[in-house]
């Protein structure tokens, strides 16, 4: 066995890099604001509680699409499925339509549920914490449905985990 390598947890950097290796679920967080849906990727999304039932995720406290998405007490939790890392990448980008091309429909709260998405979870905010650099986002769950089975969209140290035949 060769020696662990010892790293800092205040250099962010071999922070990001040893925090890589635990897989993350991937999620598009929507809702409708002001000025029309808005959507977000995260990788943090899970569940808190079964009674009451929550689920949480977080945002960085710089996102620009933060103070969108909050405009509404309600949000819809998109679990993406395996081969999904396009709708991942397209709803990570800056400056640009993220819902141009992709379908979607109004949930029963009137947030955009994707088309592709595996399950979708409709949510009004229940409590929001400042932790650190992020903003821990707390949902009640109030409407939830499995749209599709498949394997999950799952990132692992910088990329998407290839599921392949057991």
């Amino acid at each position: 066995m060769t020696a662990p390598t010892v790293l800092s947890p205040h250099d962010t950097t071999q922070f990001r890099s040893v925090l890589g290796h635990v897989p993350t679920s991937v999620a598009i967080v929507t809702a409708m604001s002001r000025g029309g849906p808005v959507g977000v990727t995260v990788g943090s999304f899970s569940s808190v509680s079964l009674d009451p039932p929550l689920v949480n995720f977080f945002i960085d406290r710089s996102s620009r699409t933060w103070p969108r998405l909050n405009e509404s007490s309600t949000f819809t939790v998109n679990v993406l499925g395996a081969g999904h890392g396009h709708l991942c990448r397209a709803f990570s980008r800056r400056g640009v339509d993220r819902f141009d091309g992709v379908a979607w429909q109004p949930s029963e709260a009137g947030n955009p549920v994707l088309e592709d998405a595996m399950v979708a979870l409709d949510c009004t905010r229940y409590k929001i914490d400042l932790l650190g650099d992020h903003i821990q986002v707390v949902g009640r769950v109030d409407a939830m449905q499995i749209r599709t089975a498949g394997l999950p969209l799952v990132f692992h140290r910088g990329d998407f985990l290839q599921f392949g035949a057991a």
